[in-house]
């Protein structure tokens, strides 16, 4: 039995590699880091580590019907790609408090928007009536620091929770809607994470489920349009609850120096929307009736699997699969693409008490459509990841 555990005790670190890549590379709606705060408190001892990773997601829609906005015309034209490729940083340290307790401090960025339409394309090289995506954009970015703490129940068994704090900045700009711009002071705030695990090393075996709480933020915010000819600017409440989330993490062997690997992850997105006051009087007058700036149609279900292999005592791989049905629907303008596939191939590398983990994911982004029948297809992602852990 003891043999068969060492076999096993390598790969254990393996799998980390998919939070460092996968869950980077243009997450379920907003989401760009999947959390894996399991793995880090199965680390042995003290364990400190920092991660970096570059997304970079394409993607582009053809024609629209202005008749969404009060003008009875249609056209071909194409936007160009939309979205801005982005760095995300994380770091985490993990300790042991006595033979039972133990704790955890993570730093990362887990939500984030970066799209800004260029001038795009059309036949003859004008766009019809004036009209033209061109200046619509959106910037979310947040900053997260959870502190966990563990029990081990039996040594089989762990408890664990904590509290998560998160800074939110937000802006976001549709000149096509009346000149329209709006910018959200940075905020913070707070929730919460809970959540079990149960392990037996022997067969690599390790089965969490973890539950993440909303944060709900009042952003003071400042809302402009051009509707009466001239700039006018409101300074407005806007209410945003980032989502709850549940994630079932497993792996188990399923060969000396081999295991099996995945996740399932429910985000409660149809209960999340930015409507910033103004926005929703501006489209109720244009279109009769109020709609947020950011909303999604239905919940969000995440699955991963993969495989997990131990080529030499220092050197470990993984290849694995995400998938992300569609949810229907009509999305935002800001952040147009509907579930995705993706691919990540991955290495582990142990140098004494060094650990270097890196990897590469690329996926397809699902086709959708938006409020004026504008057609984004064929959008694809591709990302690459790095971390570097250091045992004490």
């Amino acid at each position: 039995m003891a043999d068969r555990a060492r076999a096993f005790a390598p790969l254990f670190g393996t799998t980390s590699v998919l939070c460092l890549v996968a869950g980077l590379a243009q997450g379920a709606a907003l989401e760009q880091v999947v959390p894996n705060t399991i793995r880090l408190l199965y680390q042995e001892g003290s364990y400190a580590e920092l991660g970096v990773t570059y997304t970079d997601p394409s993607q582009s829609g053809d024609g629209a019907n202005l008749a969404a906005i009060g003008i009875p015309l249609t056209y071909p034209g194409n936007t160009g790609d939309i979205f801005e490729s982005s760095w995300q940083v994380s770091g985490a340290w993990k300790a042991d408090i006595n033979d039972r307790l133990s704790y955890a401090i993570l730093l990362d960025q887990p939500l984030a928007a970066n799209t800004d339409y260029g001038a795009g394309s059309f036949p003859g090289g004008v766009p019809p009536a004036g009209f033209s995506y061109q200046g619509s954009y959106a910037d979310l970015a947040t900053y997260q620091i959870s502190a966990v703490l563990a029990y081990d129940v039996r040594p089989d068994v762990k408890l664990f929770g904590g509290v998560r704090g998160q800074r939110l900045k937000a802006s976001a700009g549709i000149p096509l809607f009346q000149g329209y711009d709006v910018d959200a002071d940075a905020k913070w705030g707070f929730g919460f994470l809970a959540g079990a695990a149960y392990e037996r090393p022997d067969v690599a075996l390790r089965v969490a489920l973890t539950y993440f709480s909303r944060i709900s933020y009042e952003l003071d915010t400042a809302e402009s349009t051009t509707a009466g000819g001239t700039t006018d600017t409101q300074n407005t409440q806007t209410d945003v609850d980032t989502p709850q989330s549940v994630s079932l993490d497993f792996q188990t062997g399923v060969a000396p120096g081999t295991l099996i690997f995945g996740s399932i992850r429910w985000v409660d997105w149809s209960e999340f929307a930015i409507e910033p006051p103004v926005y929703a009087a501006l489209t109720q007058a244009i279109t009769g009736a109020p709609r947020p700036l950011v909303e999604y149609a239905d919940d969000w279900w995440t699955y991963s699997l993969g495989m997990g292999h131990q080529f030499t005592e220092t050197l470990a791989g993984s290849l694995s699969v995400t998938y992300e049905p569609d949810v229907g629907g009509v999305m935002t303008t800001l952040g147009p693409y509907d579930g995705r596939t993706l691919a990540t191939a991955a290495l582990s590398y142990d140098r004494g008490k060094v650990n270097l983990t890196g990897g590469v994911t690329y996926g397809r982004l699902g086709d959708t459509t938006n409020l004026l029948a504008t057609d984004f297809n064929d959008g694809s992602v591709w990302g690459a990841g790095l971390r570097v852990g250091y045992s004490f």
